[in-house]
């Protein structure tokens, strides 16, 4: 069963589709790139039975949370895109959170973690399909996950004293995200860096960042270079680096 959502709540041209339960919004919206083609076409799930994090992980999905995927137009920089885009959702969610609720305090955990008084209260994951990109979103609405796989603190919305609903935050996030792929496109990546940056978690800090083949560097992070990549300095010298779970202190 769904609901199908029109109107002021997205921006212009944009479709939400609203499902009690899906697998994994990511396939649900990979399933209708046919049947309604199209940037801005929004999947939003009451639950998801196989949601996906970062690096294969599970993603706990109970109703009360917000499980969204939206499909957009990926460009000739094809890769370059995506990693843009992993910044821009990230900072698009922290503009929705703050938008919500001033009080709030949010701030950006490298790569694309948003946190609300120190603690991650979302994740993104981006996927190719065809000549686009999915971004999807879970954030923690009513309920924080039970299993940290990451060792990581988390919180949720609820928690924070924030009441509202999951479509009121999908209203609030599809709006965000409009806004700053307008920015993206009219003025380049530099200006989402520079906002980025300015909510960024730990900079000037020292930080461990384990690193996908299980190795880790440690060192202060210094800066964000002009892609995207974590600039950290140790005693052998300036890393960049491209992925990676980072942790403070």
């Amino acid at each position: 069963m769904f609901l199908e959502h029109r109107g002021e709540a997205l921006p212009k041209g944009w479709r939400l589709v609203f499902l009690r339960e899906t697998d994994s919004t990511n396939e649900e919206i990979k399933r209708r790139r046919n049947s309604d083609p199209g940037e801005g076409f929004v999947i939003v799930a009451g639950s998801q039975t196989a949601g996906r994090g970062r690096r294969g992980r599970s993603w706990e999905s109970p109703e009360g949370n917000l499980f969204l995927s939206v499909r957009l137009q990926q460009s000739a920089q094809g890769v370059a895109d995506s990693a843009s885009l992993s910044f821009i959702a990230a900072l698009a969610l922290s503009d929705a959170f703050s938008s919500m609720a001033p009080s709030l305090d949010v701030t950006l955990k490298w790569p694309n973690d948003v946190l609300v008084s120190g603690a991650k209260v979302s994740g993104i994951l981006l996927e190719a399909d065809e000549s686009w990109i999915i971004v999807g979103v879970g954030i923690n609405v009513l309920h924080r996950p039970q299993v940290i796989p990451t060792n990581y603190p988390v919180t949720s919305l609820a928690e924070q004293g924030v009441s509202v609903s999951v479509l009121d935050v999908a209203s609030f996030f599809c709006h965000a995200l409009y806004s700053r792929l307008q920015q993206w496109r009219g003025e380049g990546f530099a200006p989402i860096l520079r906002a980025w940056k300015a909510k960024a978690c730990g900079l000037g800090g020292r930080v461990v960042a384990n690193l996908p083949d299980g190795s880790s560097v440690c060192g202060i992070f210094s800066d964000l270079d002009a892609d995207g990549a974590l600039v950290l300095h140790n005693e052998s010298g300036q890393h960049r680096i491209f992925a990676a779970d980072i942790f403070f202190g």
